[in-house]
């Protein structure tokens, strides 16, 4: 239980380093402030590498064997 709720707060905080990353793009394509958009492709970046460590981890009690 305390596995899934570690892993849905991930899958959270992935999708709010995604909407920031919109947002700043919004502002700072509306407002002309370049260090928005700045911000706003950091977050991506952010949501980007954490979100393929996510994704490609490995469950821990998946074990490979190998018959023959």
């Amino acid at each position: 239980m305390q596995q899934l709720t570690l892993r849905v707060i991930k899958w959270i905080a992935l999708f709010i380093l995604l909407a920031l990353a919109l947002l700043c793009y919004s502002m700072g394509t509306m407002s002309g402030f370049i260090a928005l958009i700045v911000v706003g492709l950091l977050f991506e970046a952010a949501f980007w590498l954490f979100g393929a460590r996510l994704i490609s981890r490995k469950k821990p009690n998946q074990q490979t064997s190998q018959t023959s």
